[in-house]
């Protein structure tokens, strides 16, 4: 940027500066407004009180002092939370010209500095990032300058991928210590925030810099080991390609646990793909779940369906004809006897 647009971005930075000051006095306000209200609650109480006492209602002044002791038992939580606004420390207001000596030294070290003019973010780009051979790529730092007044509340700067690498498992992870282009600060938090309140860009830059050269295996979003790999697409569990498996169909990614084999072709079968015999309940990929029964269109396996029919049906088939058999031999064995006149006529 050139010095105009530097000075410009100084002034808008300062500005922003102020606004923060202000509103970190105006919540000491209302700490004390809420502190205050209380205490009137106190007094309100205590004039009832006088008052019930001096009509002899002794009946409303007992209800005044159970008032007046439920505000006191909430004094000391209001104290000291307004004591805690109140002695906070306010941090040096830069100057002007100390803010554009900063943007001067930031441009100085980085190369470059970007000033988006629609979302008003100012940048810089971090070189490509490698942690314990993982690489990474370069970062965007943008920060927010229409944010700065409200960086106590929500994020002021966000971490942007250039060549996102993120983890197997979370597409919106593309650093070990960043999550939906937020930086998990760790210990740097007040610091980095102090840095912007004072504007020191230089050592916010810098600071973030760091933290994102930095791999603390004790809080990662995702750890580094885990970086690599394939993620079942059943249960997400992270596999190595020894123990990832595909389906046949989907061909997504499964691992031993979350995989089916089919029982008549033995191929391999998700979760979302596999069916199921209706007779034995056994596994079955899509090609094979199309041999139905012919007569009750149940879906079969090889074993249970023969004859185009399945044990079910056969099972049912074979009891009708066994009914139908006996049926006939009764009939035979209650037909009429031959009367003497048609023995005779057949003789």
């Amino acid at each position: 940027m050139n010095d105009k647009e530097l000075l410009r971005v100084a002034g808008d930075i300062h500005e922003a500066l102020l606004k923060l000051r202000k509103s970190r006095y105006l919540e000491r306000l209302q700490q004390l407004s809420l502190l205050a209200s209380k205490l009137q609650e106190v007094v309100r109480d205590s004039r009832k009180l006088g008052l019930a006492l001096a009509r002899d209602w002794l009946a409303a002044a007992d209800r005044c002092c159970k008032s007046a002791s439920r505000q006191i038992e909430n004094l000391p939580y209001a104290i000291s939370r307004a004591q805690t606004f109140l002695d906070r420390r306010e941090r040096d207001m830069p100057t002007l010209s100390g803010i554009l000596e900063e943007l001067k030294a930031v441009e100085a070290q980085f190369g470059d500095l970007e000033l988006d003019a629609e979302e008003y973010t100012l940048s810089v780009i971090t070189e490509p990032i490698v942690l314990e051979d993982v690489y990474l790529g370069p970062f965007r730092i943008a920060l927010y300058l229409g944010r700065l007044h409200e960086m106590y509340h929500r994020a002021a700067y966000f971490i942007v991928a250039l060549e996102p690498h993120p983890a197997a498992t979370d597409e919106a992870v593309t650093h070990p210590h960043v999550s939906n282009e937020v930086l998990c600060e760790g210990d740097g938090g007040a610091a980095i925030k102090a840095a912007l309140e004072e504007g020191r860009l230089f050592d916010f830059y810098e600071m973030v810099c760091s933290i994102l050269a930095t791999y603390n295996l004790d809080s990662p979003y995702v750890p580094l080991c885990d970086w690599y790999g394939t993620p079942c697409y059943e249960c997400g569990y992270v596999m190595d390609d020894e123990s990832s498996y595909c389906c046949s169909y989907c061909e997504n990614a499964v691992c031993d646990q979350c995989t089916h084999i089919c029982t008549t072709c033995s191929e391999i079968i998700c979760g979302s793909c596999v069916q199921k015999c209706e007779i034995c309940e056994q596994s079955l990929c899509p090609t094979c779940a199309k041999s139905k029964c012919s007569e009750c269109a149940s879906v079969c396996c090889g074993s249970c369906l023969n004859d185009y029919l399945c044990v079910n049906c056969q099972d049912k088939e074979t009891e009708d004809e066994g009914q139908e058999s006996e049926t006939n031999e009764t009939s035979a064995t209650e037909a009429p006897p031959t009367t003497a006149l048609a023995r005779r006529l057949a003789g």
